[in-house]
């Protein structure tokens, strides 16, 4: 659990330095535009993993599935941008909205967990977010005819925001040419903690803490260092010294047991 509260702080004070890039030139902050500070999320609880055999290990997994729209969805199902009015300038940011209650923040290649619903209160049809920046709170909603955009009005101080759909975002980064893989790292991990990881044949790894953050990243696995790179704002690479044994990763220092990739969140 220590190791969660750490990368949550991290993935916090690296979405502040975005936030402060989208704020500059004009001298006001991005954040404050937006919507009241958000509600304190609360920590999900963990349950084990259940550690597959090293049989399932080829087993590839869609990554475009992971945090996907459901096959129903709602009118708020898919990835929006604020365009006009509060949060206006936070131009980096995507809006994701899953049609399963599932609200990610996303910069880039990282993304941020947060809640969404659609509610009937007081004689008023509210949308409901939960995240940690840009959209937090109650607003009633306009739908354009088309259902292309959409204008939400917080109810608590009247500010509006004009979100448009967008069809070009994908969170996931194009694979490189020949990256060099390692073939015991392939598949699923789970450190019992609610993190987890993917590694797959095309140089694709995907982390996430359950319930807090996700990331994808193009990597390189060779002599028992990964490298790693993700993009939020700018490109960040990390390096990770690892090895396997049996069914066993050990990465960062911390210990994953291998699992079945219909496991990741």
């Amino acid at each position: 659990m220590k190791r969660m509260f750490l990368k949550m702080i991290c993935a916090a004070l690296a979405l502040c330095s975005v936030l402060a890039f989208a704020s500059c030139g004009d001298g006001k902050s991005s954040a404050t535009e937006t919507t009241t500070a958000p509600a304190t999320t609360a920590v999900p609880s963990i349950t084990a993993p259940q550690q597959t055999t090293s049989g399932d290990v080829k087993k590839e997994t869609d990554l475009s599935k992971l945090h996907g729209m459901a096959e129903k969805g709602d009118l708020f199902s898919g990835s929006w941008k604020i365009t006009e009015g509060a949060g206006s300038k936070l131009e980096s940011f995507v809006f994701q909205f899953d049609g399963d209650g599932n609200a990610y923040l996303m910069v880039d290649t990282m993304g941020f967990i947060g809640t969404y619903a659609i509610k009937a209160e007081n004689n008023q049809d509210l949308f409901i977010t939960q995240l940690m920046f840009g959209l937090n709170g109650k607003y009633t909603y306009q739908f354009s005819k088309d259902k292309s955009s959409v204008v939400l009005t917080n109810i608590k101080d009247k500010t509006t925001s004009t979100l448009v759909k967008t069809d070009s975002y994908s969170c996931i980064p194009a694979a490189e040419d020949s990256p060099s893989i390692d073939e015991k790292l392939l598949g699923a991990w789970a450190d019992g903690n609610g993190g987890y990881l993917y590694f797959d044949k095309k140089g694709i790894m995907y982390e996430t803490q359950k319930g807090l953050t996700f990331t994808f990243y193009n990597y390189n696995a060779k002599d028992g260092t990964v490298t790693a790179t993700y993009k939020m704002k700018t490109e960040t690479t990390e390096t990770a010294k690892y090895s396997v044994k049996d069914d066993t990763l050990t990465y960062k220092d911390y210990e994953y047991k291998r699992v079945s990739a219909d496991e990741l969140p």
